[in-house]
């Protein structure tokens, strides 16, 4: 029998693709095979959960990046920056975009729900789990993390830029994020 296939694919073989990245950024960060990753994470590992989720954030700034529209920086803050993420967890993302847009939306909520029916194909017992992604879409003007923007003042712990857009890709202007004093922060 043949299968339909899904409106999402793309988005789909994209979130293969990122569980794919951080698992094997699990991995390589702690000395083992896939497989004992995967049972790690199966069996609630709360630092492969924690680092799994922050490889999560820093592949979806990349993926996004990659797309050429309207985003400009990707934080992560939460329980993947203190390492008390639960196989529960969800990931808190700030997405910083030139302006809000529809389809900015739109896209990242067909990311949440394709990274979930990954996560829930890789570890059935999370078939609860509704949403992956706590993306917050704030606007250039509004990224600063001293600012009153909701986003970065509702977080308890401080945001981290994991991906911002390259200087020479916006020019360099004021107040884009080459003009921020934010630093990329590398992978841990």
């Amino acid at each position: 029998m043949r299968e339909t296939p899904s409106a999402f694919l793309p988005v789909e073989a994209s979130a293969r693709r990122l569980f794919d990245q951080a698992i094997e950024h699990c991995r390589r960060r702690a000395g083992k095979t896939r497989g004992s990753i995967l049972e790690r994470l199966r069996a609630g590992d709360v630092e492969v959960h924690s680092t799994l989720r922050y490889a999560l954030a820093k592949e979806l700034g990349h993926y996004l990046g990659g797309l050429g529209v309207a985003f400009l920086a990707i934080y992560v803050y939460g329980s993947a920056m203190t390492e008390s993420s639960s196989p529960c967890s969800d990931i808190d993302v700030i997405v910083v975009v030139d302006r809000r847009r529809d389809e900015v939306d739109r896209l990242l909520r067909g990311l949440d729900l394709a990274l979930v029916s990954r996560f829930r194909a890789l570890f059935p017992r999370s078939s609860a789990m509704s949403s992956l992604l706590d993306a917050h879409i704030v606007e250039v003007g509004e990224h600063d993390e001293n600012s009153d923007s909701a986003a970065f003042k509702g977080a308890f712990t401080r945001p981290v830029c994991l991906w911002r857009l390259p200087p020479e890709a916006d020019g360099g202007v004021d107040g884009g994020p080459a003009g921020n004093s934010l630093a990329r922060v590398s992978l841990r």
